[in-house]
C-alpha cells in the first residue's frame, strides 16, 4: 500500500480522530456556550472564568492537532469548519469579556455617518450635550479614555460605519462582520497549508474570544495580509499593494510587513500609495493616517511589556524608559533590516508564505513595543500556521493572563494597568524557553544533517 493511501485510510476502532475532533469540538461548544450565557455585562464574566475556559479549548485543539499530526492525517474539512463556523456563531451573542473598547468602536462609527469624520474631537467634548440619544449616552459613558481622540485608521472606520449601517450602536453588528473576516482567513489559509495546521488557528480561544466576542478590527487587518500573501504567489502586485494599504489602514503594525511584499514591484508600491491617499481622503490624509490620539497614547503608554519591565528591574536606575525605548527600536530596526537583505536575497520567486517568518518579525515588534494587548497576538498567528511554531500557540494561551491586571483584580492593591512581576514572567517565559529549544533542536538538527 502507498503512503498517500495508507494515510487516507481510515482508522478503526470506537474513538477515531475525527470522532475525537467532533468530541472536542463539541465539548469546546459547550464552553463557549457558558461563556456566552454568563457574560451580559462588563465584569459578569470573571478573569478566572475566561481562564479557565480558554485553558479548556485550548487543550481540546492541541489534542485533536496532536492525534491528526502523529497520525499524519488531515482533519475532516466538515469538522473543521462546522465548528469554526459554530464557535463563532456562539461568540457573536456573548458580550465583550474583559473589554470596554467597543464602546469607542460604536461612538467612532456614529460619528463618521453622521458628520463625516471620527477625528479632530474626543468623545468627552461632548458631555453635557444633547447630541446623544439615550443609546449613545450609554455608549458615550462607557469609553475609556474619552478625552483623547480616536486612534484607530481610516479602515478600521469604513470598518465600523459599515457595522453602523447595519445596525447603529449595536455591537453584535461589527461581530458579525468580524466573524465573516475571520472565516475568511480560515479559507485562505486552507489553500495554503494543510488542514491540520488551520486548525489551531480556526479553533483558537484567542481568536474567538478577541475578534468575535470582543470585537477588535485587528483581524481585518490580518486577513488582508493573508490575502496579500496569496496573490503575491500568484503574482498579482497591484492586489497586494491595495491589500497591503488596506491593512495599514486598520492597524499601522502591517507597515513592518510592506518591504517583504511589495519588495522593488512598483506597481505594487504604486497601487498602495494610491489606496491609502483613497481611503483616508474623505477624512482628511494627515488626520487619518497621524491621528492626534495615536501620538497621546503612543508617547504615554506603558502596558504588559516584559523588556521594559526587566531593564526597569536591572538598569532602571541609571536608564531612563526613553532610553530604553529608543535601544529596542535601534536592535528591532538593525534586526528587521538585516532579515529583509536575507530574505530579499532569495530572489522574486521565492514563495511568500513559505519564506516569510512574519511571526519572528512580529514577535520581535511587540516585545520591543511599549504596549502589547493580547489580541496583537493574532498578527503572527496566520505565520504561525503556515510555519509551525510550538512557541507562538503555547504565547497565544500564556497572552490571556495580560488580563490578570488591576483593573480586572479587586482588592489587588495593583493600580487600574498594572500586573505583579510573576504574572508578566509567567506569561512570556515559557513561549520563549520553548522558543529557544525550538531553535536549539533546529540547530541540532541541520547540524546533524550535514555531518
Amino acid at each position: 500500500m502507498s503512503t498517500d493511501a495508507r494515510h487516507s485510510a481510515p482508522r478503526l476502532g470506537l474513538l477515531t480522530p475525527n470522532l475525537q475532533a467532533i468530541i472536542a469540538g463539541g465539548l469546546s461548544s459547550l464552553a463557549y456556550l457558558y461563556m456566552a450565557l454568563n457574560s451580559r455585562y462588563y465584569g459578569h464574566f470573571e478573569l478566572t472564568q475566561l481562564l479557565s475556559v480558554s485553558l479548556f479549548c485550548a487543550a481540546l485543539s492541541f489534542w485533536v492537532w496532536h492525534i491528526h499530526n502523529r497520525q499524519n492525517i488531515d482533519i475532516n474539512l466538515r469538522t473543521l469548519i462546522g465548528f469554526a463556523v459554530l464557535f463563532r456563531i456562539i461568540g457573536g451573542f456573548t458580550f465583550p469579556v474583559l473589554e470596554d473598547d467597543f464602546y469607542r468602536y460604536l461612538w467612532d462609527a456614529r460619528m463618521t455617518i453622521e458628520t463625516g469624520s471620527p477625528y479632530g474631537i474626543a468623545p468627552a467634548d461632548f458631555f453635557g450635550t444633547q447630541h446623544a440619544n439615550e443609546q449613545f449616552e450609554v455608549i458615550l459613558d462607557g469609553i475609556n479614555y474619552p478625552f483623547i481622540e480616536t486612534i484607530y485608521g481610516p479602515t478600521s472606520q469604513w470598518l465600523f460605519a459599515l457595522a453602523y449601517l447595519i445596525a447603529p450602536g449595536e455591537i453584535w453588528a461589527l461581530q458579525a462582520l468580524l466573524g465573516l473576516i475571520d472565516l475568511a482567513i480560515i479559507l485562505l489559509l486552507l489553500k495554503l497549508t494543510k488542514s491540520t495546521s488551520v486548525l489551531l488557528y480556526a479553533w483558537s480561544p484567542l481568536v474567538i474570544k478577541e475578534f468575535v466576542v470582543t470585537a477588535h478590527p485587528d483581524i481585518a487587518g490580518v486577513m488582508l495580509i493573508v490575502l496579500a500573501l496569496f496573490m503575491l504567489n500568484k503574482r498579482q502586485f497591484v492586489s497586494v499593494g491595495i491589500c497591503m494599504a488596506l491593512a495599514c489602514g486598520v492597524k499601522i503594525f502591517a507597515v513592518m510587513l510592506l518591504p517583504f511584499l511589495l519588495r522593488f514591484e512598483w506597481k505594487a508600491w504604486f497601487a498602495f500609495l494610491v489606496t491609502a491617499v483613497l481611503i483616508a481622503a474623505p477624512f482628511g490624509i494627515k488626520e487619518a493616517w497621524l491621528p492626534d490620539g495615536l501620538s497621546s497614547m503612543s508617547s504615554d503608554w506603558l502596558f504588559n511589556a516584559p523588556l521594559y519591565l526587566l531593564a526597569s528591574i536591572t538598569v532602571g536606575k541609571w536608564v531612563s524608559l526613553s532610553s530604553v525605548k529608543l535601544t529596542l527600536i535601534g536592535t528591532l530596526a538593525v534586526a528587521s533590516a538585516s532579515y529583509l537583505l536575507f530574505y530579499l536575497k532569495k530572489g522574486p520567486s521565492v514563495i511568500a508564505h513559505q519564506a516569510l517568518r512574519g511571526d519572528l518579525l512580529y514577535a520581535g515588534l511587540f516585545l520591543c513595543a511599549p504596549v502589547f494587548n493580547a489580541w496583537y497576538l493574532v498578527w503572527l498567528l496566520p505565520f504561525a500556521v503556515l510555519r509551525p511554531s510550538p512557541w507562538a500557540w503555547l504565547a497565544s494561551v500564556t497572552i490571556l493572563l495580560s488580563y490578570a491586571s488591576g483593573i480586572n483584580l479587586s482588592n489587588s492593591g495593583l493600580e487600574p494597568y498594572t500586573h505583579w512581576n510573576w504574572v508578566i514572567a509567567l506569561e512570556f517565559a515559557p513561549p520563549m524557553l520553548v522558543a529557544i529549544y525550538c531553535s536549539w533542536r533546529s540547530l541540532q538538527l541541520s547540524k546533524f544533517s550535514t555531518e
